[in-house]
């Protein structure tokens, strides 16, 4: 390619100089002038040199607004599952759009990604604005992809500081008062949550043919999603997610009396319904039947999820190693797992530290241990042939 033929320079009356060029049929003037010929030459080698590459960027890409990059990203956004799509559009209307709507994709720049994380700051928690400027982030690497952008502006923002929450546990107590609260058809999903761990979408798509009453084990196979107040089966948040666990005696019990109760429902049919006998809807569950349970219970501001964190705390006050803990909650990796849970691993471990003298110095007693409240629980550990401590 010479530079006869990719590109020319000429001499304005101003005394400037302005270069341009030809490529995959339209013609291309640089945005600014040159105050000599020989910057102006430079600039088009710089040109050239980055269609040799594959580097170079349509100019006339980056150009269309944000919102119209939005529309084709959504339309190609296949791949997302139906809540994180109508979240990620949610997000979108309602922040993005009245801050950057109107910008060329190119004329954004770190100053305004900046200025609109400060903004959601002032008003939002600071999960709420890592989850928004998370969406806004994969939007515009998208527009890098399809060579739109050059490199993205959402670099170097700072995101506010993460403040954890404290993590109210269940004791099995009020595991007990909190069931009794709810209306009898009810009651097993404290457990299943609770005990199991299992999230809302997981429990409400629960079918019949997922519960193996003889072996006791529970299969999470698919959840039951609800955008916009439909709701439908999808696939489950992650392949880690897609999990069989092990049920308690009293909970496989609990599960074949509510079964039989409802007339032994068939294998595709849904564990837990609504009242007309078709899926459970969130919105109508939380306002329903949760809130004035939780209220008669006397626990009032717990969240359907916080029974998710008991269940952990459950296998962590028990001593279960991290791989258990990582498989039962459905995490992708023991990392995920400590980076929710591992503040509450400290509080348990002088009392491990405690039962490892006990075990070891009275071998008879391996079962059997107390956890951090004095109650004797079982470890879950026996001695094998060699003689070492395993899991069950």
């Amino acid at each position: 390619m010479s530079r006869r033929t990719f590109g020319s320079t000429r001499k304005l009356p101003s005394g400037q100089w302005q270069a341009s060029y030809w490529h995959e049929g339209g013609r291309f003037v640089a945005p600014d002038t040159f105050r000599t010929k020989a910057d102006a030459g430079a600039w088009l080698s710089s040109i050239e040199s980055g269609i040799r590459s594959g580097s170079w960027i349509d100019p006339r890409g980056g150009e269309i607004s944000f919102t119209e990059w939005c529309d084709w990203y959504f339309e190609g956004a296949t791949h997302k599952r139906a809540t994180t799509m109508a979240r990620d559009r949610t997000v979108t209307r309602v922040h993005l759009l009245p801050a950057l709507g109107t910008r060329a994709l190119i004329d954004i720049t770190p100053v305004h990604v900046r200025r609109l994380v400060a903004t959601m700051t002032e008003k939002l928690a600071p999960t709420t604005v890592r989850t928004n400027y998370g969406v806004l982030r994969t939007i515009l690497a998208a527009a890098v992809e399809a060579d739109l952008l050059v490199r993205s502006p959402c670099r170097g923002i700072r995101m506010p500081p993460h403040k954890r929450k404290e993590v109210r546990f269940l004791s099995p107590h009020e595991f007990e008062r909190l069931a009794d609260a709810m209306p009898l058809e009810y009651r097993p999903m404290v457990y299943v949550a609770g005990v199991l761990g299992l999230r809302w979408s997981e429990v409400a798509g629960l079918r019949v043919g997922r519960v193996d009453l003889v072996e006791r084990r529970l299969a999470v196979l698919e959840t039951l999603a609800e955008v916009e107040g439909r709701v439908s089966f999808a696939d489950v948040k992650s392949p880690a997610s897609r999990r069989v666990i092990s049920m308690p005696g009293f909970i496989s019990s609990m599960l074949a009396k509510h079964l039989l109760r409802r007339g032994r429902p068939g294998p595709d049919e849904l564990v837990f319904v609504g009242p007309d006998g078709g899926p459970l809807h969130a919105g109508n569950f939380r306002n329903r039947v949760w809130h004035p349970a939780v209220v008669k219970a006397e626990l009032t501001g717990l969240t359907f999820h916080g029974l998710r964190h008991s269940a952990a705390g459950l296998l962590i006050a028990l001593g279960a190693p991290d791989h258990v803990l990582q498989e039962r909650m459905g995490h992708s990796s023991s990392r995920v797992t400590r980076d929710v849970y591992g503040h509450v691993l400290p509080i348990v471990d002088d009392a491990v530290t405690t039962e490892l003298d006990r075990l070891f110095s009275d071998p008879s007693r391996t079962d059997r241990a107390r956890n951090r409240n004095g109650e004797t629980v079982s470890t879950g550990f026996t001695h094998s042939d060699q003689g070492k401590l395993q899991w069950r």
